[in-house]
């Protein structure tokens, strides 16, 4: 079957082959590629290869690994996982949609409605990646600073130190760190991220180092934990100023032994992880204020390097900007003069991220091929990152136009999450009480969006 004619390609997981059999003969009939795996053993290289599929379904119970552990460790593959869930198992299935699984059906399932939620998961994948969602995106400026980066890159990646990056949200602090990893000899090893913000308090030493089942309730099978999945290759951990002062002890000595002890365990582990870590918090101050350790601080800061924040590299505004509409497959748009000048004159609190945003709403709304400053100002205005009360005195200000009829479901959702997103400041956990859905399902949405928070 030509992949050209394809609706997208499915991995399907079960160790039950009449149930594969039957699947892929039902997939196939509506012009899906079908890829098959008797277990997540075999389920793991589909999803961590260099072209996974661009959606999967996957079944919790199975012999050996089961689909809750492969969803752990798929590490940062843009599939979306469907998971398939037996009678009596749907706790298990909302603890998979807690690891982001995209959504979970119940068997037998509905081939009605197999159909339609897999074209919405395969038109995610491909807008996560359009958007830049892919594992290594490039670095983009001409600036004096980005040329100052890259040598950085060029001079520690190939060390195993640790390296500590300092910048601004959304100044692209994860994409050094991948470029960090994949210039050092770990680069065909994983790279595994933990954004220390989104992990609630009680769960971090769990999330780093693992737990043994039974440790604590809810921990029915053992877990290794983030450093573990690492081995061999990168833990990066961003927001490291989040972390509780009990945890920053722990991963000192984790760092010093090369040995973690999941929580509930008694006996320790080794691991070979290199540790990237970023914040966008003043760590001296929150060391003098006795929020950080001060050993844990040092220990991590042998290389440290700064981002600045876009406004201080005006240079860089406009080539990241044409950069990020190939991203978003809208490379044929122009932007005229006006929408330059708007572009340079704009402080850009949000820095990338915040661009990138203004560019995809910008790229919806514009007619023709030409993006006009008047358009890029009312962008601005709309942006989640704008000043409270300021967006009224730059020029064009006001509220973004209506959406046009012809914007899709997922146009109409991320603009809506966007105006909410605002009006709570940017609270993540108040936004997703405004919507009606979990923070972690707000969360998962954002990153498909490719939104700051996510």
């Amino acid at each position: 079957m030509s992949a050209v004619a394809t609706l997208g390609r499915v991995l399907v997981v079960d160790d039950d082959q009449a149930f594969r059999f039957a699947i892929r003969k039902a997939l196939r009939r509506v012009r899906f590629e079908v890829l098959e795996a008797a277990s997540g053993e075999e389920a793991l290289p589909f999803l961590t290869g260099g072209d996974p599929p661009e959606a999967a379904l996957l079944d919790l119970r199975m012999k050996g690994m089961d689909g809750l552990e492969v969803l752990r460790r798929r590490g940062g593959t843009a599939t979306r996982i469907v998971v398939l869930t037996g009678h009596g198992t749907v706790q298990a299935a909302v603890e998979a949609m807690q690891l982001g699984a995209f959504s979970f059906l119940e068997k037998p399932v509905d081939a009605e409605m197999l159909e339609p939620l897999l074209k919405e998961a395969v038109a995610e994948t491909r807008r996560v990646k359009a958007a830049g969602g892919d594992e290594h995106p490039p670095l983009v400026g001409v600036s004096q600073a980005m040329q100052a980066v890259r040598k950085f890159i060029t001079t520690v990646g190939p060390s195993d130190e640790t390296a500590l990056v300092f910048g601004e949200t959304g100044t692209g602090k994860e994409v050094v760190a991948r470029h960090l990893h994949v210039a050092s000899s770990r680069a065909k090893r994983p790279f595994v991220a933990l954004n220390a913000a989104s992990v609630p308090r009680e769960l971090f030493e769990s999330e780093l180092f693992g737990h043994v089942r039974g440790a604590f309730t809810g921990a029915t099978a053992d877990r290794p934990g983030l450093f573990r999945e690492a081995d061999g290759g990168t833990l990066f951990i961003d927001e490291l100023g989040e972390l509780p002062l009990d945890l920053q002890a722990k991963l000192l000595r984790a760092l010093e032994t090369r040995r973690v002890r999941p929580v509930g365990g008694n006996k320790e582990v080794a691991v070979d992880a290199r540790i990237l870590a970023a914040t966008n918090r003043d760590l001296w101050s929150q060391v003098e204020a006795g929020n950080f350790r001060e050993d844990l601080y040092f220990r991590l800061q042998v290389f440290p390097v700064v981002l600045p924040p876009l406004r201080e590299r005006k240079d860089d505004i406009l080539p990241l900007a044409e950069h990020l509409l190939g991203r978003l497959g809208k490379s044929s748009l122009v932007l005229d003069e006006g929408a330059r000048r708007a572009l340079e004159a704009y402080a850009w609190p949000g820095n990338v991220r915040e661009l990138l945003n203004v560019l995809r709403r910008a790229a919806l709304f514009a007619e023709g091929d030409v993006i006009g400053g008047d358009l890029l100002r009312k962008m601005i205005a709309g942006s989640i990152f704008g000043h409270a009360g300021a967006t009224s005195a730059r020029p064009g200000a006001g509220a973004p136009p209506t959406l046009p009829t012809s914007a899709s479901l997922a146009e109409v959702e991320r603009l809506h999450i966007e105006r909410v997103l605002a009006d709570k400041r940017g609270n993540v956990t108040h936004a997703a009480a405004a919507l009606g859905i979990d923070r972690r399902t707000l969360q998962r949405k954002m990153r498909g969006y490719g939104m700051e928070g996510g």
